[in-house]
């Protein structure tokens, strides 16, 4: 049997204030699950046999601090489940998160020994140049809703040269290396073209695409596969929110409805989980 899953999400999670209201994470009700922000993926594998759980980090925190509450996260899952070890499939964020909780959890516990594979689905590795843009550009914008007292710690460690130092860090590399012969490592990426992309996510692709090509409107192609021995493929005509199951009117272009999308995408999900440990 596989070990439990856990969905591992972004930085910015859009279904926040309805997860509050409406405890959509880990939720049974597959209707309410259909609004989370993995659009009914724990549901659909949970049906098939999985033991799924959703993460809940930090909204916009730092990497530091999303690392320290996903530990936690995945220590109370382990406790309640009573298994050995978890799967742990993230999106964007949600791999830096993972990555930095294990690397930070190396000497003084054991996390890391309890991780069996990380799944990451356009996670930007190497950072992500709106982010660059955006810390560059609306700096008193940033300070403003920072003094509003909302936490935006994450743009700085998505920055490229923040995950650059990080990729590069001796230590990281060493540990990283060290754990390929226990975790299964695997990467994928998604990208779009201009007039499919998301309305909202035009002008960071037009950024991110001037700066490293192919992307999905928040990370590149590039950015996602982290090291080419983990990468295992692109997602075609899937944009950043398609990814966890979201459909856009601007995808009407593709020809492709909400309904095939989702049956696209949970497949995906589904392939994923076929693989894993």
């Amino acid at each position: 049997m596989t070990y439990p899953i856990v969905l591992a999400h972004g930085v910015c999670r859009f279904d926040a204030l309805l997860n509050d209201a409406l405890d959509l994470d880990n939720n049974d009700d597959p209707e309410l699950d259909n609004l989370h922000y993995f659009k009914g993926i724990r549901t659909m594998l949970k049906k098939k046999g999985y033991v799924v759980y959703h993460s809940k980090v930090s909204w916009a925190a730092g990497v530091e601090k999303r690392a320290e509450d996903l530990k936690e996260n995945l220590l109370k899952i382990l406790k309640e489940t009573r298994a050995e070890k978890v799967n742990i499939i993230a999106h964007s964020m949600g791999g830096l998160d993972a990555r930095h909780m294990m690397f930070n959890d190396r000497n003084d516990g054991e996390i890391h020994q309890r991780v069996v594979s990380l799944t990451t689905i356009s996670t930007p590795h190497e950072g992500s140049p709106f982010a660059d843009w955006g810390l560059d550009n609306l700096t008193p914008l940033h300070l403003l809703i920072q003094k509003l007292g909302v936490d935006l710690s994450a743009l700085k460690d998505l920055r490229t040269d923040t995950c650059k130092a990080f990729n590069e860090h001796q230590h990281v590399k060493e540990f990283e290396t060290a754990c390929k012969g226990t975790i299964k490592f695997q990467t994928y990426a998604g990208k779009q073209d201009f007039w499919g992309i998301f309305t909202g996510l035009k002008i960071p692709f037009q950024i991110i695409r001037k700066a490293e090509g192919e992307n999905d409107g928040m990370v590149s192609v590039r950015s996602a596969r982290w090291r080419d021995e983990y990468f295992k493929g692109t997602l075609d005509k899937t944009d950043h929110l398609n990814e966890m199951g979201w459909w856009a009117p601007d995808q009407l272009l593709d020809d492709e409805s909400p309904d095939e999308l989702l049956a696209r995408i949970h497949s995906f999900y589904a392939g994923i989980a076929e693989q894993l440990p």
